[in-house]
């Protein structure tokens, strides 16, 4: 018999690691986005701006296909390959010279970081069980806010020495794929040996979908920031006070940000428990409305240091509850396939997000009026939830709701 494998810190720190490419890894070159619209003068913003969200694409269009060959083929050598990718096509940006070239090497990477999200989220759910694998989650979360933080903040101070050495964050890869390699295992398979009569497990589609739903919606709001933020700045008269040094001031806001996100999932796996997934969804699309408001509105780093912050604050909720929710509706050996469509719905929202940008910044003409649009939004999509929360807590006695806790 097979002793099954039993995660160790070094296993945790790895993953964590590996988690942290998941939220940022399209976008950690957000920073450069002007000075790269500068290098190519005769590519309009739009295009420029797929350098973020045509790995956004590749995830949404692969990452069901590799969930299920992760499922089938096993998570280890999945998420080995997918590091390997993403450090290879990340830096690519660093060596190519034709926009276009630039732009394959980016769906290329967007490959990488689907595999990547399906595998770690899949595997923190085999490796960790109840309390254990909410509070991992929580720091997964973390992990991906820090992300935000690390790969931000370099990838702004990379972008001031040249729009190409931006590229080369993405060789932190290579650390982490030894990691993979040397402390972790493939977990093992569920038995799903059925006893005479016991209807047959499948693959939990409708219990989902709201999830999905949801994740999807909230990454269309958290990807405005990165995308059109650093343009923003570039707008706003107070960001002049940190120098003309704009990538690095995008930077450190977009760090702070993560930062923010990071602080929630450490805490989440503690108090999370205490709260309906209603009750957590409601306050993350406020905080994603108040914050998206503030920054249209703001017209000193402090306003806009606040906003990044609550955005941050909403990101940090919204990713553990919709983990916690598709652990506590799928059978392990659909875990990969489910952490695929979290990988679809996770990037699919922030590729919409993009081309949802270009009507209506038509309309509203300026980036301040855009991010006030997508808070209003955010405060409709808050409204099902408080009328859920309302309703379940009002609930008559004797009436079926679901009693789970947020994590479920």
């Amino acid at each position: 018999m097979v002793t099954p494998f039993k995660p160790t810190r070094w296993t945790l720190l790895f993953l964590l690691l590996a988690a942290m490419m998941v939220l940022m890894g399209g976008a950690a070159v957000a920073p450069a986005l002007p000075l790269i619209s500068d290098a190519f003068p005769d590519a309009s913003e739009t295009t420029i701006s797929l350098i973020i969200t045509l790995p956004a694409l590749a995830i949404a269009l692969t990452g069901l296909f590799i969930g299920a060959l992760s499922d089938k083929i096993g998570k280890i050598p999945v998420l080995a390959a997918s590091v390997a990718v993403f450090s290879v096509a990340g830096c690519s940006g660093f060596f190519l010279t034709s926009l276009s070239a630039i732009l394959v090497g980016r769906f290329i990477l967007g490959i990488g970081i689907a595999g990547i999200i399906c595998t770690t989220s899949a595997l923190i759910v085999c490796y960790y069980d109840g309390i254990s694998r909410a509070r991992v989650l929580g720091y997964q979360a973390a992990a991906m806010g820090m992300g935000v933080l690390v790969l931000e903040t370099s990838g702004g101070y990379l972008a001031g020495i040249s729009w190409r050495a931006a590229f080369l964050i993405y060789l932190v890869g290579v650390v982490i794929l030894a990691g993979v390699l040397l402390t972790m295992r493939e977990p093992a398979r569920e038995n799903v040996e059925k006893t005479a009569g016991a209807p047959e497990e499948t693959f939990p589609t409708l219990p989902l979908l709201p999830g999905y739903a949801t994740l999807f919606l909230g990454n269309m709001l958290f990807f405005l920031v990165p995308t059109k933020f650093p343009y923003l700045i570039a707008n706003l008269d107070a960001a002049r006070i940190l120098g003309e040094n704009f990538a690095l001031t995008t930077g450190i806001f977009l760090g702070a940000m993560g930062c923010a996100s990071s602080l929630v999932g450490l805490v989440y796996g503690r108090v999370a428990w205490r709260f309906h997934r209603y009750t957590l969804l409601t306050l993350a699309f406020v905080f994603f409305g108040i914050g998206l408001c503030g920054l249209g509105f703001a017209t000193s780093l402090l306003t806009v240091g606040v906003s990044v912050i609550l955005v941050g604050l909403a990101e940090g909720i919204l990713m553990p509850t919709i983990l916690n929710w598709i652990a506590a509706v799928t059978p392990k050996q659909f875990l990969g396939r489910a952490s695929g469509g979290f990988s679809v719905a996770l990037n699919l929202g922030q590729f919409i997000s993009t081309l949802a940008i270009v009507p209506i910044i038509a309309i509203v003409a300026t980036y301040g009026n855009l991010f006030l649009a997508f808070g209003c939004a955010a405060f409709a999509l808050a409204l099902p939830y408080a009328l859920a929360m309302v309703k379940r807590q009002f609930a008559l006695p004797g009436v079926a709701v679901d009693v789970k806790p947020g994590a479920e």
